[in-house]
């Protein structure tokens, strides 16, 4: 099997802490792997050499352990812990993890008391008062569920400002590291322009 890109190591990389978090799993630890996704995305030096060179730590918030799932995703295309939560939970399932204001148990109880296992099901459920009959659930998340939904279709592939700053001085010192004839390197677009939401690095 061919080597994994970028892109798909991150997005297996989002996977694994999403599935962790609807395991149970410490909350922390799905945002690490989120964060690392991200700091991947904003690699300018090649993924390959940076593994070749043992330097993925050098990598923000890659530490021993997502390190050397990275490198596993790199070489075989999947990982065996991956693998074995993907039995678990269908993939639409997660799906639901990225409505603002919904957190990991309670997604798992929307699969698990009614059988949602996607946003549009999620959706409809929600429109057709479904929700709020579950203990546990109730009528404020169903109308926080339809409010996410919402924000979600509005801001998808955004950063806030915060997060894009981080991102885009990564970005830089990759950029110094592997272009070092470069004069001057400058942040552009909706970072410039100090927008809250930031949709380009």
């Amino acid at each position: 099997m061919p080597a994994l890109d970028v892109s798909e190591i991150a997005k297996l990389l989002v996977e694994f802490g999403q599935r962790n978090a609807l395991r149970g799993g410490n909350p922390y630890r799905a945002r690490a792997y989120r964060r690392a996704a991200e700091s991947l995305v904003a690699l300018t030096t090649p993924l390959a050499r940076l593994i070749a060179q043992d330097r993925l730590q050098e990598i923000p918030g890659v530490g021993e352990a997502i390190g050397g799932i990275i490198k596993k995703l790199h070489r075989t295309g999947t990982h065996p812990a991956l693998e074995a939560m993907r039995q678990e939970i269908p993939a639409g399932v997660l799906e639901m993890m990225n409505v603002p204001g919904l957190r990991p148990e309670q997604v798992l109880k929307l699969h698990q008391k009614l059988g949602l296992a996607s946003l549009a099901e999620l959706e409809e459920a929600a429109r057709k008062d479904r929700i709020k009959g579950v203990k546990g659930l109730g009528a404020a998340l169903q109308n926080k569920i339809l409010q996410g939904l919402e924000i979600r279709r509005s801001g998808q592939h955004q950063y806030h400002l915060h997060r894009a700053a981080e991102l885009l001085r990564a970005a830089e010192k990759n950029l110094r590291a592997s272009v070092p004839s470069a004069k001057r390197i400058m942040p552009a677009g909706d970072f410039r322009r100090g927008c809250e939401l930031v949709s380009d690095l």
